[in-house]
């Protein structure tokens, strides 16, 4: 593969004083800082790429299309557009870059692509069939515990079902044996396809690609906080990167309008685990 260097200003917010400001909340600005790398140390992140939104995705049919998406038809649609307008016209260039792109997913959803072989070994392809299950030991004594086993239990249970609504939870879960990579970025010969921290850590490691820039959902969840996400490939000292406008989460009434929620994610990103940009600045900068 051949290899280029390119230079990218990587952006992020502050927070601490800036020379000349004064310091306070609103002096806290995205400001940028710049890096140069070789194509050949940088890798893409696509995570949790899914079909819901389709008129071909995931459906219940005893929910029909918009029960059955994951948090309203509004989400699915704006991860739709942001697949289709802005992931796949971005890894297709950056593709022709010679970048590497690594799709992190579910090994259940990735196991059916051809590139599941070339991208695990037989151990991996043997762990990701293991069905881990967290083992409760019910001898163990509780009378000492304080809140109550059951009192916590309860609460618990209670809070997840006025949050996710049990039964509804239930029969969406229907959907996931369809879910699929939406075909404007399915796996491509040379893409490497991801399910664990170790195998990521693995590939990257083969390929000397130590700069990643994740796309894909959700900001606040599996982006960061997944086995491949942001924050344990971090932890590994790999430099994690977000790329602004090709992520989101679920929004709420009090946040959908300014998209609040994913703004703030990509805050906390830069905060606490790396940079951010946006996509067309990335592929400039990568094709300049």
């Amino acid at each position: 593969m051949f290899n280029l260097q390119f230079k990218i200003n990587l952006e992020y917010t502050p927070r601490s004083p800036r020379s000349g400001h004064s310091f306070t909340e609103s002096s806290h600005v995205r400001s940028g800082t710049s890096y140069t790398f070789d194509t050949n140390e940088v890798g893409i992140a696509l995570v949790d790429l899914w079909n819901f939104g389709w008129e071909v995705g995931p459906i219940e049919k005893s929910l029909g299309w918009e029960l059955s998406t994951e948090r309203g038809a509004s989400h699915a649609l704006r991860k739709k557009e942001i697949i289709t307008q802005r992931i796949a016209p971005t890894i297709q260039r950056l593709r022709q870059s010679g970048i590497q792109i690594f799709h992190c997913n579910h090994a259940a959803f990735l196991k059916d692509y051809p590139q599941w072989m070339s991208s695990t070994t037989e151990e991996e392809r043997d762990r990701a069939a293991v069905e881990h299950e967290e083992s409760v030991d019910s001898s163990a004594a509780t009378e000492s515990i304080f809140p109550e086993m059951e009192w916590q239990k309860e609460w618990m249970r209670r809070h997840v079902d006025d949050i996710f609504n049990l039964s509804w939870s239930r029969q969406q879960a229907e959907t996931y044996s369809q879910i699929r990579i939406p075909q404007e970025v399915e796996p491509l010969d040379k893409d490497i396809l991801i399910y664990s921290q170790e195998q990521f850590n693995r590939n990257l490691r083969e390929r000397g690609i130590r700069a990643l820039f994740y796309m894909g959902f959700e900001t606040d969840e599996c982006v960061t906080y997944s086995d491949y996400g942001i924050m344990n490939m971090r932890s590994l000292g790999y430099m994690t990167n977000i790329v602004r406008d090709c992520t989101t989460t679920y929004e709420s009434a009090e946040t959908a309008q300014g998209l609040w929620r994913t703004k703030v994610s990509i805050e906390l990103i830069e905060k606490r685990w790396g940079y951010s940009v946006n996509s067309q600045d990335l592929v400039q900068a990568v094709e300049k």
